[in-house]
């Protein structure tokens, strides 16, 4: 009878882990799930801060230096990306010709040149090959 009292107990107590493990699961998937949509929507609202701050500093109604070089960063890049989907659309309207000659890919001198790098995190420009950034210590690459 001892035996199957202690195999009784046994069993209960692993039930009783299993069932404080699958809860301890789910609320763990639960909490996940929140860190990430809370993640999402720190994102997306500091993604609106610094275009309100950019739509502010190009009106002149914001005057901070420190500003200055990622506005202009952000100004050169929306210039890049305008002339990227120009190129892209005169690429999607080619038509093929039979007898024509096959248009090359090649490398401008701007697409050579390397373009300086930004900290992902302050947005201080850093050396080509810069492993951290020296100012905020940020990893880089």
């Amino acid at each position: 009878m001892a035996f199957l009292d202690k195999l009784t107990k046994g069993v209960s107590k692993a039930a009783e882990q299993a069932k404080f493990e699958a809860d301890k699961l789910m609320r763990v998937n639960k909490l996940n799930s929140e860190v990430s949509q809370l993640t999402g929507e720190v994102e997306r609202t500091t993604a609106a801060i610094g275009a309100k701050v950019i739509e502010l500093r190009k009106a002149g109604g914001l005057q901070l230096p420190e500003l200055d070089e990622l506005v202009n960063r952000v100004s050169t890049l929306e210039e890049q990306l305008a002339a990227k989907k120009a190129e892209l659309e005169a690429v999607k309207a080619e038509k093929f010709e039979e007898g024509a000659p096959v248009a090359q890919a090649t490398v401008t001198p701007s697409e050579a040149a390397p373009s300086p790098k930004y900290c992902p995190n302050c947005g201080v420009t850093v050396q080509p090959g810069a492993k951290f950034c020296p100012s905020c210590g940020q990893k880089l690459g």
